[in-house]
């Protein structure tokens, strides 16, 4: 229990140095956790959904149908899991105390995005930055399904989406 007790003293101190209130840590952390809980619940669902229509056994007519929706299930549980992989890192960013700060320029990560999107690895510079680099040398921007503004939004394989 000390360990535990000293690994959340020493994340909220890590995040108050980055502007953050300790009230604001607890916040984004509670956000944090039911993020994962919700976006597990939604990922185990679809998997048991695109494992069901797959069982099914279906006439000709309903194949084409089948597939195009089994294609969209699928796609949907791969951004889920994304997502849920992103979650878990700013959980374990938190932990070890890094949270809240910019994985590429150091800087604080404002609370305002982080009360946005909490799993964030960047500030809003740097993110910038990022995406100007991408345009100029028109490398792909990854697959995007749906970039929204809640946690049941696409995210990029590189990045959450910004």
């Amino acid at each position: 229990m000390k360990i535990e007790t000293t690994r959340t003293t020493a994340a909220g101190a890590a995040a108050v140095e980055a502007g953050l209130t300790r009230e604001q840590v607890a916040l984004l952390r509670e956000r944090l956790l039911a993020d994962r809980e919700a976006v597990g619940q939604r990922l185990a669902g679809r998997r048991h959904a695109l494992i069901d229509a797959t069982s099914r056994a279906t006439d000709e007519a309903d194949w084409a149908s089948d597939s195009v929706s089994q294609g969209l299930v699928a796609r949907l549980i791969d951004r889920d899991a994304k997502l849920l992989r992103e979650i878990e890192a700013a959980l374990h960013r938190l932990a070890v105390g890094t949270y809240g700060v910019c994985t590429l320029s150091g800087e604080a990560i404002g609370f305002e995005r982080l009360m946005f999107r909490p799993w964030t690895r960047h500030a809003l510079a740097a993110k910038e930055g990022v995406e100007r680099e991408r345009a100029r040398t028109q490398e792909p921007a990854g697959v995007v399904v749906d970039v929204g503004d809640e946690p049941n939004a696409g995210v990029r394989g590189d990045d959450e989406a910004a």
